[in-house]
C-alpha cells in the first residue's frame, strides 16, 4: 500500500497553489519560450532560403522579430495585469487593443512597405507557436 503522496490519483487531486505573481520582469517560462523562439529564426531563415531564395529568408527573420516584439508584448502585459491589485477591464482592453494595434502596423510595414514575402513572414510568424511546444518538451524530458 502507498501513502496518498506518491499515489498519482490523490496526487492529481491534490489543490494546487497558483504561482505568486510576478511583479518586474517576464516569467522564467516567457523567458525560456522567447529564447527558443529567437533560436527558432535561424532554422525558419535557412528554410525560407532552401524554399525561396534571399527575400523569402529577409522576410522569414523579419516575422521572427515581429513574433518576438508581439510576445514579449503579451507577456509584459500579463506580468503588468497579475501583478495589479487592481484589475481594470477597460485598462486591459485598451492596453490589448493597443498592442493588436501595433502588430497590425508592423505586419502592414512588413507587407505593403517593405514587399516582403507573405510565406517567408508567416514562416518567421510561426517561431513562437512552434517554441512553446519545444519548450514543453524539454521541461517534460528534465522532469524524467
Amino acid at each position: 500500500m502507498s501513502n496518498n503522496e506518491d499515489d498519482p490519483l490523490h496526487a492529481a487531486a491534490a489543490p494546487q497553489a497558483l504561482p505568486q505573481p510576478v511583479t518586474e520582469g517576464l516569467p522564467s517560462g516567457a523567458r525560456r519560450i522567447a529564447f527558443l523562439a529567437a533560436l527558432l529564426v535561424v532554422p525558419s531563415a535557412f528554410a525560407g532560403l532552401a524554399v525561396g531564395g534571399s527575400q523569402v529568408a529577409l522576410s522569414a527573420v523579419a516575422g521572427g522579430g515581429i513574433a518576438l516584439i508581439n510576445f514579449w508584448l503579451l507577456s509584459r502585459l500579463v506580468v503588468a495585469t497579475t501583478s495589479s491589485q487592481s484589475l481594470s477591464t477597460s485598462n486591459l482592453l485598451v492596453q490589448l487593443m493597443g498592442k493588436l494595434a501595433l502588430l497590425g502596423v508592423l505586419l502592414a510595414v512588413a507587407i505593403f512597405v517593405l514587399s516582403l514575402d507573405p510565406v517567408g513572414l508567416l514562416l518567421g510568424l510561426s517561431v513562437v507557436f512552434a517554441a512553446v511546444p519545444l519548450n514543453l518538451f524539454s521541461e517534460w524530458m528534465a522532469a524524467r
